[in-house]
This record gives C-alpha cells, sequence and structure tokens, in this order.
C-alpha cells in the first residue's frame, strides 16, 4: 500500500493545523500499520509530494500574476526558485515513486517515506 502524504506534516503553514495534524496521523498510522502487517508480507509506504505543475497549481499562477500585475512566467519563476532541481515535480514524478514502491524493486522497503520535492526541503 501506498499512502499519499503531505508536507504539511512535517512542516506546517498557516494556517493549516487540522490538516496538517490529520496528515500527521496519516504517517503514524503507516508507521504502525508498516509493523502490523509486515508478518503477513504486506508493505506500506508514502510518498510526500510538495506543489505539483498542473491544472491547480496554473491555476493559482495566474490568479497571483492578476493580482500582482506580474506575467504568470514572472511568478513561476519565483515559485520554482525554491527547489534546487529547478522546477516543480509533475503528477508523473508522484506517479513514478508510486510505481517504484509497488515493485519488486521495493520488495524490502517497508514504513519509509519518499519526499518527491524536487529538493525544495531534505528530511
Amino acid at each position: 500500500m501506498v499512502f499519499i502524504g503531505s508536507q504539511s506534516a512535517f512542516h506546517p503553514q498557516l494556517p493549516q493545523s487540522a490538516y496538517a495534524t490529520s496528515k500527521g496521523a496519516l504517517q503514524n498510522a503507516m508507521y504502525q500499520l508498516a509493523k502490523e502487517l509486515g508478518p503477513h508480507k504486506i508493505r506500506l509506504n508514502m510518498v510526500v509530494p510538495t506543489w505539483m505543475y498542473g491544472p491547480p497549481i496554473q491555476l493559482y499562477i495566474g490568479l497571483v500574476a492578476q493580482q500582482r500585475g506580474i506575467t504568470q512566467e514572472e511568478v513561476l519563476a519565483e515559485l520554482t526558485a525554491k527547489f534546487p532541481l529547478g522546477e516543480m515535480p509533475a503528477d508523473e514524478d508522484v506517479a513514478d515513486a508510486v510505481v517504484f514502491f509497488v515493485s519488486d524493486r521495493a520488495r524490502m522497503v517497508t514504513g519509509q517515506t519518499l519526499f518527491v520535492n524536487g529538493g525544495e526541503f531534505f528530511r
């Protein structure tokens, strides 16, 4: 099983206390279930994405650009500047992490968290 987490469990932002708490609970449930279900060869892991470039972020970029009177390219450049790899992950990047966790290449991996965040933060 692969849970999809959130950076909010590790780097909460205001005002997201309820959301961050729920994602932290999901993280701890993953740890507990990995221990409980491991003897049955059931693996549990978590993928934690960051901002992901796609329609919701494109809409956000458009709104911010309009509010600030700058181009969408400038807003995107500001957002991606915080990623050492120079770009925002896409849906496919998160999907690839999930595919890894469910593959035989991860047969000895359980109770782990993989951050798909372009290096935005390290843990």
